[in-house]
């Protein structure tokens, strides 16, 4: 497992991406002044960054404290490694603890929620996809094998 953060890279080749995880006036805001803290995990043969966040206020999540954790619904596709920083992004060790001590269950989890949405994405199941009306999901179509 690793958490780090991602580059300037990433967000200059991605500003067109649909939901995103900070948007001011529908204008994605990439470079956050502490930086974006991302969690590494595949799913299938794509890598995805889960990142850390507080005051998270949905359940599609693994909650490190109370409403805070790494947000599945804001999981950004990582395609080159020069969007992965070699800078560690820090967080407090008893958090650090608890991803590390769960990363097969995070991963488990994550597969879940993205299999999920393929399925929806499939049937076209509103009542399925309802739930992710503000995923970053929806920006991966060709990715995940829907488009």
């Amino acid at each position: 497992m690793l958490i780090c953060k991602l580059t300037p890279q990433f967000f200059e080749e991605n500003s067109s991406l649909k939901e995103v995880l900070d948007r001011e006036k529908g204008v994605w805001v990439g470079e956050k002044t502490r930086g974006y803290g991302i969690v590494l995990i595949d799913y299938k043969s794509l890598r995805f960054g889960l990142p850390l966040r507080t005051s998270i206020k949905h359940h599609y999540c693994f909650q490190t404290e109370d409403s805070k954790g790494l947000d599945y619904s804001k999981a950004v596709l990582l395609q080159k490694d020069g969007y992965i920083s070699d800078q560690p992004f820090k967080i407090p060790q008893d958090e650090f603890l608890k991803i590390a001590n769960s990363t097969h269950h995070i991963g488990q989890m994550f597969s879940k929620y993205v299999s999920n949405y393929v399925r929806g994405v499939l049937k076209a199941d509103q009542n399925i996809l309802r739930q992710y009306r503000f995923s970053t999901l929806q920006n991966y179509h060709k990715e995940l094998g829907v488009d």
